[in-house]
């Protein structure tokens, strides 16, 4: 009988022994999906700007001229105040293709050091939205641009090309801002 108990025991060790590892191995599945998910958040918050295809004359640019061009944008940007309009006025379309080209080159190259953390030159829109949608909104914005832009065209053909709106420039330079 103590040879019928003893074999019991094993068993019933074995059993949970089985179990336990069952256990830590379910744990550590968990564990990889959460580090997983935490990951996938941060790729969502980084821009897909490789394929981004800017005009000629703006890929000849070197940073210098580059950085003056953009910051004269940027300085037009402030002068118009939109923190201060009505956001209705956010939709209006007055922003032509070459000064978005110029932001977005910006980026592509992660050139943003002339646009300031500063709260004070962005629409309350805009800094109510969380982080998530301030980089989707960006990369919606850089979609449209390469789903929708002629780069063969010249400076002066894009400069009246117009359509993009004051919220689309306004989240471009929020972007540069932040991230």
């Amino acid at each position: 009988m103590s040879t019928f108990l003893v074999a019991v025991i094993i068993i019933i060790l074995i059993i949970a022994i089985s179990l336990l590892v069952i256990l830590l191995n379910m744990n550590s599945k968990n564990k990889n999906i959460k580090k997983s998910s935490n990951t996938d958040t941060y790729t969502a918050k980084k821009l897909i700007v490789e394929n981004i295809l800017l005009p000629k004359k703006i890929t000849q640019m070197d940073s210098f001229s580059l950085s003056k061009a953009s910051k004269q944008v940027f300085e037009s940007f402030k002068a118009l105040d939109y923190a201060n309009k009505p956001s209705s006025k956010l939709d209006k379309v007055e922003w032509h293709t070459w000064q978005v080209s110029l932001i977005i080159a910006m980026i592509k190259n992660e050139k943003s050091f002339f646009v300031p953390n500063d709260d004070s030159l962005f629409h309350k829109v805009i800094l109510n939205s969380n982080e998530n949608s301030i980089v989707q909104s960006t990369q919606k914005i850089i979609d449209k641009y390469n789903n929708n832009i002629n780069i063969n065209k010249s400076r002066d053909e894009l400069s009246y090309d117009i359509f993009w709106s004051s919220k689309e420039v306004s989240i471009l330079f929020y972007y540069m801002s932040k991230y």
